[in-house]
């Protein structure tokens, strides 16, 4: 009887290339957003409109939760 040698992968390799280039995209998304919301943001409270700067600065944590599911995407596909 022979042994089989190397393991079944448990996705295809079609499935982990589109997770990788997700995740990929993910990360850019995430640093974009990060960026812009923290320009603006700042840029709005330092001219006194507070009631602008809120949803600019939502963008923060939007940006880093992007940026955490595309390095777990691509992390998580690898060989």
């Amino acid at each position: 009887m022979q042994e089989v040698s190397g393991s079944i992968p448990l996705i295809s390799t079609k499935l982990r290339d589109t997770v990788q280039r997700l995740g990929v995209i993910s990360v850019w998304i995430g640093i974009l957003a990060t960026a812009v919301g923290l320009l603006v943001g700042f840029m709005e409270l330092a001219t006194d409109q507070d009631a602008q700067a809120g949803p600019w600065l939502s963008l923060v944590p939007l940006g880093f939760a992007l940026m955490l599911f595309g390095i777990a995407a691509t992390q998580l596909t690898r060989k």
